[in-house]
């Protein structure tokens, strides 16, 4: 799927963004940071990502003499040639390595995406500080690379930091995670440096002569003068966990044999209020059997899991509904677009922390369809991998989503509930 939004709507302006009280405390690098580095590693989705997001940091990073090395994943070769101008004007001396992938379809081309960032990632150190495009942005091309990035490096002694570029035209600040923010401090002459090699994409620049550019001279000038800030990766000890799990066991859990996973998986599902449904959403899919019991009742369903390895299995349980998508996503950083008639929960939210579970609550309000259901269903033991009980995750959802409990059933080993 494209990327539907607009990219000259603003839904939250530059005033609004300068007014927010979060911004007091934020820490700022401190120049030390860079003696220790070898390299810096910048990957874009699109050539400008990286000037947009991250120009006036590499333009101080090559103050310092330290070697950059610039990733692009798509892009035809009048971008890639003012993406070089670009660079020039921010004084780094890097030749373009572009992939040549499609833009707008990273997420079909992960396969040979992820070889190449491996590729480009192998040998990295301590030494190294790579930058990427924040998972969150929403634009599906910047969600593909940054998770590729991210979990390549999670094996790594490389120093990640991501950087935002649609946050600021199509988020709120709702969806800034502003307790992992890093500010760069952007002196005058480096915000100056930055512009002018924003300049240099005109095929982007909105204007008379180009009235189909996506860059508005107010995104454009919010880019260069406002803060430019790095996002500290979300790390999850959960994320191989769960990966290794499945590729060594296939089915971690026994859910396929298992007569409680059965009896509560048939439970979840006689629990739905509607017979049918239009379009659902099932976060952490696992090996995709709840997915398949799911897909009996929906017109269109959209099913995720972080891991890979689960990814696969699930995507060929289901390979028999035309109208179920499996895809690998991490949330709640991630999300998919859109609006659901049905979300379903299951034995996930104890693995989130606290401001996860609380972001992905507010994700699942967001994209609630009218008159629709969320289902959760956790177990209601412990375990020491957990962020917090299933019985929290459940008081957490009824006290922040402003949804009403239409359905309660509680066992001694489970409870499953549905919010309408």
């Amino acid at each position: 799927m494209v990327v539907t939004f607009d990219a000259r709507a603003a839904v939250t302006s530059p005033e609004a963004w300068d007014e927010c009280a979060e911004w007091a405390g934020i820490p700022t690098f401190d120049g030390t940071e860079f003696g220790a580095l070898d390299q810096v590693v910048v990957f874009s989705a699109h050539a400008d990502d990286e000037t947009l997001g991250a120009g006036g940091l590499l333009a101080r990073v090559a103050g310092h003499g330290i070697p950059v090395r610039v990733v692009v994943a798509t892009g035809g070769s009048e971008r890639i040639a003012e993406l070089r101008d670009a660079l020039s004007e921010l004084g780094v001396p890097a030749e373009v390595e572009a992939l040549g992938l499609t833009d707008g379809d990273l997420k079909n081309e992960s396969d040979r995406l992820r070889a190449h960032v491996e590729s480009v990632l192998s040998g990295c150190t301590d030494r190294w500080l790579v930058l990427a495009p924040w998972p969150g942005d929403r634009h599906g091309d910047h969600r593909t690379l940054g998770r590729e990035v991210g979990e390549i490096l999670q094996a790594t002694n490389a120093t990640l930091l991501f950087y935002p570029v649609w946050l600021w035209q199509w988020g709120t600040p709702d969806d800034v995670p502003w307790a992992r923010l890093i500010d760069a401090a952007l002196s005058a002459q480096e915000q100056q440096i930055k512009a002018a090699a924003i300049d240099r994409f005109t095929s982007q620049l909105e204007s008379p002569s180009n009235p189909s550019g996506v860059l508005t001279p107010e995104f454009v000038l919010h880019a260069a003068t406002a803060p430019e800030v790095l996002i500290r990766p979300e790390w999850s000890v959960n994320d191989a966990h769960f990966e290794d799990l499945h590729r060594r066991l296939g089915d971690p859990w026994s859910v396929r044999t298992d007569w409680y996973e059965r009896r509560k998986r048939a439970l979840t599902v006689a629990s739905l209020p509607r017979e049918r449904y239009g379009r659902a959403l099932e976060l952490g899919c696992s090996i995709g059997e709840t997915t398949a019991s799911l897909a009996e009742r929906c017109d269109a369903l959209v099913a995720v899991d972080h891991a890979a390895a689960a990814v696969a299995t699930a995507s060929e349980r289901v390979a028999d509904f035309a109208q179920v998508s499996v895809e690998r996503m991490r949330i709640p950083a991630a999300w998919p677009d859109g609006d659901f008639d049905l979300i379903v929960i299951s034995e996930l939210a104890y693995y989130l922390a606290a401001d996860q579970w609380e972001r992905t609550i507010d994700r699942c309000r967001e994209s609630l369809a009218p008159r629709g259901n969320v289902l959760l269903c956790h177990w209601l033991g412990d375990s020491d991998d957990f962020a917090q009980t299933g019985e929290a995750a459940h008081e957490a959802f009824r006290a922040r989503s402003g949804l009403t409990q239409v359905v309660a059933h509680r066992e001694p080993g489970f409870l499953l509930e549905v919010f309408a």
